[in-house]
């Protein structure tokens, strides 16, 4: 014990009798986990919540005595958060075999972070606080507040501690140099009286982790190369469809031990969620005229009940949701992907999805799923042949050959793409390559395929083919049979 609370001491023992005390802190209990979404970042107003009944246990060899008409004083100090009012004497109950004494009005210091509760001797005999006595306060709806910087991060913590003092600290409570200084139990342990934590987890998935796995791929091998997905067969996760595929899943799911600012209900996505304002984006790269929208099935056939279908931007880059109907807590929504089904080339991409429905309560913190969906690559190969000379044109003509590096059997195909419009024509089968297998073609196998070209002409070819390796030649050849080889330029 220092020397002032020994001068005190004395003191006290001619006014009330002598109290035995010591440097033997008692321990602090009672913790609660709130929604960390309730201390949204753009809140103003100062948060308050009630934390769960804190415990203050003695530890006193030999017990604490408090003569007859005695007084000691209990402090009690937060950090993260401060006390909304001083609490009222019916908040605190002795426990524990204390008998006795009685627990009047806590004084609040004038920063509000500490409050004295004096617990008074009002008998004739001494009173002895034993080893495991408690004191247990009972907070109030908004006993605590100013937490929302402490709580808006996940992990953030409002912490007190406790001891007990035979002096009384004074009204003010200085808690730079009062609390600390006047202690002849010492501080308690730093209990962390309020802890935030995600109250509603979300997630996004691929279908390629599904249960059952996504396989479509974009199909180099249809009518108009790559402007279709490979048929799935009925076992994959989505419908039988070349045109639709799969992308993944969006979820939220409520973590149901996490509290209001009660600390006692639940922080949920039907309590505090706004019905239909489920909004967001899928990003990527995606084929003009498609369409996509939110499905309740893996066979994309059931849309969800409102906001369902994405409005896609004129870049092509970017489908946007709004007016979405609420999650269902642990219930996936699939993200599924409409093609047309014979025109213009599928974008090889892999998008991202960024999903967020608005809370009640606006200044209640985000919550958004957001992550990576299904790599749409192709079944294959595909090469550009940008130097290609028509079977009728006189003084040159062009030779492609075509390797299959992979190491399966693959059909290449050859499709004539449009010098003017660029529109990529319907494609045919040049001849069935073994693995490792090469060879040559000349303008009259390809115009066989794709139909006779112009002599003034100068389209494009797309040679494709469902391997896992491919590789092109160009060589062009004049009237003297002299050659140049042009593939450096595709």
């Amino acid at each position: 014990m220092n020397k002032r609370n020994l001068i005190l001491q004395a003191a006290l023992v001619s006014a009330f009798g002598a109290m035995a005390v010591s440097a033997n802190a008692g321990t602090l209990t009672g913790a609660v986990s709130f929604a960390a979404e309730i201390a949204g970042p753009t809140s103003t107003t100062a948060l308050a919540i009630k934390p769960v009944a804190l415990v203050y246990t003695f530890n006193t060899p030999g017990g604490i005595v408090v003569n007859p008409g005695g007084t000691i004083y209990a402090y009690e100090r937060l950090a993260g958060g401060l006390y909304s009012t001083a609490p009222l004497a019916g908040e605190f109950a002795l426990g524990g075999g204390i008998t006795g004494l009685t627990a009047a009005v806590g004084a609040l210091s004038a920063d509000s972070t500490t409050v004295r509760i004096s617990l008074n001797n009002s008998t004739t005999v001494n009173v002895v606080i034993g080893v495991g006595g408690t004191l247990t306060w009972t907070p109030t709806a908004g006993a605590v507040n100013n937490v929302n910087s402490t709580l808006a991060t996940v992990g953030g913590t409002v912490t007190a501690q406790a001891s007990v003092a035979s002096s009384n600290s004074g009204t003010a409570m200085n808690t730079g140099t009062a609390l600390a200084a006047d202690l002849d139990n010492g501080l308690s342990n730093t209990l962390a009286i309020a802890t935030s934590a995600t109250a509603i987890t979300t997630a996004v998935a691929a279908s390629s982790t599904l249960a059952v796995v996504e396989t479509q791929k974009i199909d180099l091998t249809a009518t108009t190369p790559g402007s279709r997905f490979t048929a799935p067969g009925v076992t994959l996760s989505n419908a039988n469809s070349a045109t639709i595929l799969n992308l993944g899943t969006i979820k939220f799911t409520n973590v149901t031990s996490k509290f209001t600012t009660d600390g006692a209900t639940a922080y949920t996505i039907i309590a505090n969620g706004t019905a239909t304002t489920l909004s967001g984006t899928v990003t990527g790269v995606f084929k003009g005229t498609s369409t996509m929208a939110l499905m309740t099935d893996a066979a994309c056939t059931t849309t969800i009940a409102a906001g369902s279908a994405g409005t896609l931007n004129a870049g092509l880059t970017t489908f946007t949701f709004a007016g979405g109907t609420l999650p269902t807590s642990g219930t996936v929504n699939y993200i599924c992907y409409t093609v047309p089904a014979t025109t213009g080339v599928i974008p090889l991409t892999t998008p991202t999805a960024s999903f967020t429905f608005t809370k009640t309560t606006t200044t209640d913190a985000a919550t958004t799923a957001s992550g990576t969906l299904y790599a749409l690559t192709n079944n294959g190969q595909t090469y550009d042949v940008r130097n290609y000379v028509p079977a009728a044109a006189t003084g040159y003509s062009t030779f492609v050959r075509v390797i299959n590096t992979g190491i399966v059997s693959a059909a290449v195909s050859v499709a004539k793409i449009d010098d003017a419009t660029g529109v990529v024509g319907t494609s045919g089968i040049l001849a069935t390559l073994a693995a490792g297998q090469a060879t040559n073609f000349t303008p009259a196998q390809i115009e066989a395929v794709t139909g006779a070209i112009a002599s003034t002409s100068r389209p494009r070819l797309r040679i494709t083919a469902p391997t896992n390796a491919l590789n092109v030649q160009t060589f062009l050849f004049d009237s003297a049979g002299n050659f140049a080889d042009m593939t450096g330029a595709q």
